[in-house]
Parts: C-alpha cells; sequence; structure tokens
C-alpha cells in the first residue's frame, strides 16, 4: 500500500499549497513547516497542487503587476459606474465629488500617456541670438572675396529667415 502525502494530511496544507503555487523556495517551506522535507515538498507539488489553484495564483500575480495605465483606467472605469449610479439616484452632491474623482484620474491618466504635458514650454529664436548674428557676420566676410558665393548665400540665409518668420 503507497505512503499517504504527508503534505495532503498537513493541518496547514491550503498555507503550504498557496506557498508552493506563489513561488516561495521549497527550502523556505521546509523551514517554515517542520519537519517537511524538499523531497515530499516536490512530489506533493508536482503530483498534488491542483492545475486551477496554479492559475488562480497566477492571475493573481497578473492583477499585481498591472501596469499603472491598466489601474487608472480601471479606477476611471469604476468612477464612471459610481456617477452613473449617483446621477441616477438623483444624489447631485455624491455625483458632484465623483465627477471631481473623475477629473483627476483623467488628468492622471492623461499625463501618463503623455497626452496632457504640462511642462513648461521655452521658444529660443536662434535668429535673433548674438551667436548666430555674429557666425553669420563671420560668414558673410569670408565670402567677401567671392561675390557670386557671398549673394548666392545671402540670399538662401534669407530665404531661410523668411520661412522661419512664417511659422
Amino acid at each position: 500500500m503507497p505512503r499517504v502525502c504527508s503534505i495532503c494530511t498537513h493541518p496547514e496544507r491550503e498555507q503550504i499549497d498557496a506557498a508552493l503555487v506563489s513561488g516561495v523556495s521549497l527550502r523556505d517551506i521546509a523551514a517554515k513547516y517542520p519537519p517537511l522535507t524538499l523531497s515530499a515538498l516536490s512530489r506533493h507539488h508536482n503530483r498534488h497542487v491542483s492545475a486551477a489553484l496554479a492559475a488562480m495564483q497566477t492571475a493573481v500575480q497578473a492583477e499585481r503587476r498591472a501596469s499603472l495605465l491598466d489601474r487608472v483606467e480601471g479606477l476611471i472605469e469604476r468612477a464612471e459606474t459610481l456617477y452613473t449610479a449617483a446621477s441616477d439616484e438623483g444624489k447631485a452632491a455624491q455625483a458632484l465629488a465623483v465627477l471631481k474623482e473623475l477629473r483627476g484620474l483623467l488628468e492622471l491618466l492623461g499625463k501618463a500617456t503623455g497626452e496632457l504635458d504640462t511642462r513648461p514650454v521655452t521658444v529660443v529664436n536662434l535668429q535673433t541670438a548674438p551667436e548666430w548674428l555674429a557666425m553669420r557676420a563671420v560668414i558673410l566676410s569670408a565670402l567677401m572675396a567671392y561675390p557670386e558665393a557671398r549673394a548666392c548665400v545671402s540670399g538662401r540665409l534669407l530665404e531661410l529667415e523668411a520661412n522661419d518668420a512664417d511659422r
């Protein structure tokens, strides 16, 4: 007659199974629940831990690892449900409170996705920068000996400046 599994008959089997499917090392489980052995834990895990329990634990772990966007979108869905319920029941104060929270959640979602960028914007006009004006003067003075090239470069620079002014 085969031996009975020592983990299946253990009074704390549920906790042991939960530790097995959550990835706790066999050595740590054995240390926490003496006199269990590594080989008994391994055999129990391979032969007796249900696939459904392992799948449930995997789903719980995936839920914990949900991204920020997923979590914020979930909160938005819940807030919209609460708003609809409060509105349908005629609870104006509660509906307004939910709308305030929903606004904050939508703002957070916009920042997280990059759709809402609240960073300050600095515009630098390089055409009026002293460095550019000095460089342009150096280029044009160097081309004094080459009137055709100077006229061509000067014309092109004027075109670029005119295009930038249109923007």
